[in-house]
């Protein structure tokens, strides 16, 4: 007897349709419950952590990748997923791009499968969304946040406004309520970008999207939702999810 369309392989240890794997720094409460709530039935996902120190500084963030970044993609990769995605955005900002080329390459090679990073994944948004000029919203120190613009810069993104939090506390990022985000955004905003871009992975940043773009009337571009996106696309998995913005809802 054949097996219906929506019956589960039980060989596929999860998802019957696609394991997506990401690697998170330890303090960060977002990606899981949000990747895990809004996946496409049949996708499941799968996690490692690296150890951040409470401190948001770019030593601690380097150290985190050198020390703990290679240990927990390759226990990631027992798992077996069909795509990985490195969940730190702050750290390809203060490496640089052409780190976070050699990061995702890194990446590939331990896995053995796709992988993207997070600033790889804004980017491909950005060039799929046709966007050029961005304005930018972080929750990071100010360090970070200029490290961010001159990232972007170097990648063919202009950086037209900003604003940031000055959050400090690696932790506390994860802090900042909708209505504090969204006053952020509106805070970075200025008339002449194609889009505004929202950083951090463990910030609440999408909950956000559909009323920015509304009020806006251009798409928003998030680390969670890009990186989402992206991995789900180069796991094979191309279904659309709305609510979280044209980029999902639409490519």
């Amino acid at each position: 007897m054949a097996h219906s369309t929506n019956s589960r392989d039980m060989g596929s240890a999860g998802g019957w349709r696609a394991r997506i794997g990401v690697v998170v720094p330890s303090v960060n409460t977002v990606v899981e419950p949000w990747f895990s709530a809004i996946s496409p039935p049949g996708v499941s996902v799968h996690a490692s952590r690296m150890f951040l120190d409470d401190a948001l500084t770019p030593d601690s963030i380097i150290r985190m990748d050198r020390d703990e970044g290679m240990r927990a993609v390759r226990q990631l990769a027992s798992c077996r997923p069909h795509a990985v995605a490195y969940c730190c955005t702050a750290s390809s900002i203060v490496q640089g791009l052409e780190y976070d080329r050699h990061l995702q390459h890194e990446v590939e090679q331990a896995a053995g499968v796709a992988a993207t990073t997070a600033t790889q994944s804004i980017l491909e948004a950005a060039r799929v969304l046709g966007v050029k000029r961005v304005a930018a919203a972080s929750p990071y120190t100010e360090e970070i946040d200029k490290a961010e613009h001159a990232f972007f810069e170097s990648a063919g993104l202009e950086v037209t406004s900003s604003a940031c939090l000055g959050i400090k506390d690696a932790f506390g990022l994860a802090a900042p309520t909708p209505h504090e985000i969204h006053e952020l955004a509106l805070r970075a905003w200025k008339p002449g970008a194609e889009a505004l871009l929202i950083t951090c992975l463990n910030l609440w940043s999408q909950t956000v999207i559909e009323r920015l773009e509304t009020e806006l009337g251009v798409p928003v571009i998030t680390s969670t939702q890009a990186t989402l996106w992206r991995l789900l696309r180069i796991a094979g998995i191309d279904d659309k999810i709305p609510r979280y913005g044209k980029l999902l809802s639409a490519h």
